[in-house]
C-alpha cells in the first residue's frame, strides 16, 4: 500500500510541475494577433494596403484593359465579334485555371513569394505580347498573363488580411476593394490619353507598332509599383507560424514592431509567439515533391467542400458567384463597345439594339475595304462614369450593410441590375441608357465581396479559404461565359442577349435568399 501511495503522489507531483511549465510557456509565448494590438497600427500596415491595391489594380487592368484593346486591335487581327470575345477571355480562362494552384502553394510556400514570382511573370508575359503580330499567338500570350496574374487575385486578400487584428481587417479589405473602382476609372481615363495619339512605328512590312501596344505598358505599371513595395516587406507572420516558422515569424513581427514604433519585440515584453494548431501529418505533404500527392492532398482538402453539411450552401454560392462574374465582368468587357457604337450613332431616339443593329447595316452596306478601330469620346467618358459610380457603390455598400443585412442586400441589388438589363431593350433616352448600363454592371460587381464574405462565415475555418478561392474560381468562368456569349449572340439576336443576362442575374437573386446569411 505504501509503494502504490508514494507512486501515486510521484504522479501528482509530476504532473503538476508539467501544469506549472506549460503555464510558464503560456505566459512566455504570445498569440500574433494580441502582439499586432501591442504594436499597433503604422506604416507597414499603411505599405501593405497600397501594395496590395496595386496588385488589385493590375488584375483589374489586365483583364478589364482588353475591352479597349480589342476595338483598337482589329484592324492590325482583323478580328470579328467573335475573335474579341475568344481575345477577352483569354485572360479569365488563364486565372481560372491557375488560382486554386496558387491559392494553394500560397498556403504550403508562402504567401510573399507566390505574389512576388506570379505578378513578375504575369508583367513580363504582358510586357512581351505588345511585340506578338499574330492573333492567335497574342490570345496565348494573354492567357499565360492571366495564368499568372491569377496569383495576385487569388493571394492578396488573405497577405494584407494578415498583417490587421481582426477588428480591423472589414475596413482594410473595403479600402483594398476601392481600388479595384480606381483601377476602373485608370483603364478608360489612360486609355484615352495614349489612344488619342496617331503614330506607327513600322517593324517589318506587316507590323506597326501603335499606340494600343504603347498602352498595355500603362496597364501592368501598378503591378510593377506593388511587387517593387512587396519586396520590402516581410512574410505573412500567421502563414509562417502555420507553417512552424516560429523564429522567422517572430523576426518579421520585431521588423513590423520596429518600423511602426521603433521599439523590438523584447520592449513589449513578448519574447515568443505562439504556434498555430497544425495537423502533424500534414507536413510530409507540404514538403512532397511527387506531383501525385500533393494532386490528391489537394482533393482530399477540398472534398469536404462538395459532402453534406456543406455542399447545398456551397453549391448556391458558386452558383451566384457565377451570375455576379457573367453580367459585371462579361457584359463589362462589352460596355466600351456597346458606348462605342451608341456614341457613333446620329440618331438619339434609338434603342440599344436598334444602334447595334444600324451599326451592322452600316459596315454591310460600305463598299471600301477601310478598316475603322476609333473610339469615340463618349465610350471613354461613360466608362469614367461607370468606375466613378463604382468607388461610390463601395463606400455605399457598407453603409446599406449595416442596415440590411447581407441577404437582403445582394438580393435587392441583383433584381435591380436585372430590372435595369431589361429595360435596357427598350429605353432610348442616353442619359438614362447610361444609368441603367452602370447599375447592371456596378451592382453585381459590389456584391463579390459581400458574397466572399458570406461564403467565410458559412465554411469552418479549416475549408474558408479553399471554399472563397474555388468560389471565386468558378466565378470567374461567367466571365468567360457572358464575354463568349455576347459575342456570338449581341449581333445577330440582342434582345434575346439582353433576356439572358437579365433572367440570369434575376435567378440568382432568388438563389441568394435560400442562403442562411
Amino acid at each position: 500500500m505504501y509503494s502504490v501511495k508514494n507512486q501515486s503522489d510521484v504522479e501528482a507531483t509530476s504532473n503538476a510541475t508539467d501544469r506549472k511549465t506549460k503555464t510558464a510557456e503560456s505566459h512566455e509565448s504570445h498569440e500574433y494577433e494580441e502582439v499586432l494590438e501591442l504594436i499597433g497600427f503604422g506604416r507597414v500596415q499603411w505599405t501593405v494596403l497600397f501594395a496590395a491595391g496595386f496588385l488589385l489594380m493590375m488584375v483589374i487592368n489586365e483583364t478589364m484593359g482588353m475591352s479597349y484593346i480589342t476595338i483598337v486591335s482589329q484592324c492590325d487581327f482583323a478580328t470579328n465579334s467573335m475573335d474579341k470575345a475568344i481575345m477577352s477571355a483569354a485572360s479569365f480562362i488563364g486565372i481560372f485555371c491557375s488560382s486554386y494552384f496558387w491559392g494553394y502553394l500560397s498556403d504550403t510556400i508562402g504567401r510573399r513569394p507566390i505574389l512576388i514570382y506570379t505578378t513578375f511573370a504575369g508583367n513580363l508575359l504582358s510586357l512581351a505580347s505588345i511585340f506578338i503580330p499574330n492573333y492567335w499567338v497574342y490570345v496565348f500570350i494573354r492567357f499565360t498573363v492571366g495564368f499568372f496574374i491569377a496569383g495576385a487575385s487569388s493571394t492578396t486578400y488573405a497577405y494584407l488580411g494578415e498583417f490587421f487584428v481582426p477588428r480591423h481587417r472589414p475596413i482594410v479589405i473595403n479600402y483594398a476593394s476601392l481600388f479595384v473602382g480606381i483601377s476602373t476609372v485608370y483603364v478608360p481615363v489612360v486609355a484615352w490619353v495614349i489612344l488619342s495619339m496617331d503614330w506607327s512605328i513600322g517593324i517589318t512590312e506587316s507590323f506597326s507598332f501603335r499606340p494600343w501596344r504603347l498602352l498595355t505598358i500603362f496597364y501592368l505599371l501598378p503591378g510593377v509599383v506593388g511587387s517593387l513595395m512587396l519586396l520590402t516587406l516581410p512574410e505573412s507572420p500567421k502563414i509562417l507560424l502555420s507553417l512552424h516558422k516560429t523564429q522567422e515569424a517572430y523576426d518579421a513581427v520585431d521588423w513590423i514592431a520596429v518600423r511602426n514604433s521603433g521599439k523590438h519585440l523584447h520592449e513589449f515584453k513578448v519574447k515568443k509567439l505562439k504556434e498555430e494548431a497544425h495537423p502533424e501529418e500534414e507536413n510530409a505533404l507540404l514538403v512532397s515533391k511527387s506531383a501525385f500527392t500533393t494532386v490528391r492532398k489537394m482533393w482530399k482538402e477540398t472534398l469536404p467542400l462538395l459532402r453534406r453539411p456543406h455542399l447545398v450552401n456551397f453549391a448556391i454560392s458558386c452558383t451566384i458567384m457565377c451570375g455576379l462574374f457573367f453580367s459585371s465582368s462579361g457584359m463589362g468587357l462589352w460596355y466600351p463597345e456597346i458606348q462605342n457604337r451608341l456614341g457613333s450613332s446620329d440618331d438619339v431616339d434609338m434603342t440599344v439594339c436598334q444602334v447595334i443593329d444600324a451599326s451592322i447595316d452600316q459596315s454591310e452596306n460600305v463598299t471600301t475595304t477601310i478598316c475603322n478601330d476609333h473610339i469615340n469620346v463618349k465610350s471613354y467618358i461613360d466608362t469614367i462614369t461607370y468606375g466613378s459610380a463604382l468607388i461610390v457603390g463601395y463606400i455605399l455598400m457598407g453603409l446599406v450593410l449595416n442596415r440590411i443585412g447581407r441577404k437582403a442586400s445582394i438580393s435587392l441589388a441583383l433584381t435591380i441590375a436585372a430590372a435595369c438589363a431589361l429595360s435596357l431593350i427598350w429605353i432610348r433616352d442616353e442619359v438614362v441608357i447610361v444609368v441603367c448600363f452602370c447599375l447592371y454592371l456596378v451592382l453585381p460587381g459590389l456584391c463579390v465581396s459581400v458574397l466572399s464574405g458570406a461564403v467565410v462565415d458559412l465554411m469552418p475555418t479549416h475549408l474558408r479559404g479553399k471554399a472563397v478561392c474555388i468560389c471565386l474560381m468558378l466565378g470567374r468562368t461567367g466571365s468567360v461565359f457572358g464575354s463568349n456569349i455576347i459575342g456570338v449572340l449581341l449581333e445577330s439576336y440582342c434582345t434575346a442577349t439582353f433576356g439572358v443576362f437579365s433572367g440570369f442575374v434575376f435567378v440568382c437573386a432568388g438563389m441568394t435568399l435560400l442562403l442562411p446569411i
